[in-house]
């Protein structure tokens, strides 16, 4: 099973999973028979496995700890989000399809978060860390807007706080920009050092 920095998860969460519980990193690396994947290939496996989640499309409980893997048709601040996404790109040199967003305010609209694929795997580890310990420390360059109505089925993937750890190692990140109405991959390598030249310039408080 993989624990990631999982000693922050276990002061964290009330409700710590059996040592059989396989998280969705681990699903997916078994699924992928220790070969090296494309991402393209990690992305269809999340959302393959994600598929057979339980749907939460009515309940709403703000703030709530999430337990366990769920769909959902809205965002909960606080709460750890992949999705696939069309952004308007009007003003924006590249966005990533693939987001992996940590909320922090949602409206019936639109909601705010972190998304933390604009940070190399080791920082992004660091941050989620952070993020587990109740801190948030993270710089501005992974703060987005996102439409409701441009996520992709209008479906989320609200992963349990215990997943955290593990499911931000998942390669799922899709940059793209948009040149002349053509859309171009951008080398994740490129997003991690525009990000780094920011660095400093953070986020920061209390959860």
């Amino acid at each position: 099973m993989a624990t990631g920095f999982g000693t922050t998860t276990v002061r964290r969460s009330k409700k710590l999973p059996s040592s059989d519980y396989e998280t969705l990193f681990d699903k997916i690396q078994k699924k992928s028979e220790g070969d090296k994947k494309s991402m393209k290939w990690y992305r269809s496996a999340v959302k393959e496995e994600s598929s057979g989640y339980d749907k939460n499309f009515d309940n709403y409980e703000k703030d709530a700890e999430q337990t366990r893997n769920e769909l959902r048709k809205f965002t909960v601040e606080k709460h750890l989000y992949m999705f696939e996404y069309k952004a308007k790109m009007r003003w924006l040199p590249y966005y990533d399809k693939f987001p992996l967003v940590y909320v922090l305010k949602s409206s019936k609209d639109e909601f705010w978060g972190l998304n933390l694929h604009y940070l190399s795997p080791k920082k992004r580890m660091i941050a989620t860390k952070k993020l587990l310990e109740g801190r948030i420390d993270v710089p501005k360059a992974c703060f987005h807007k996102y439409l409701h109505a441009h996520v992709e089925n209008g479906i989320y993937i609200d992963l349990a706080t215990v997943e955290w750890d593990s499911a931000i190692l998942l390669p799922t990140e899709d940059f793209v920009r948009n040149i002349n109405g053509n859309m171009f991959p951008i080398e994740k390598k490129v997003v991690w050092e525009d990000t780094d030249e920011t660095f400093y310039d953070k986020i920061r408080g209390q959860k």
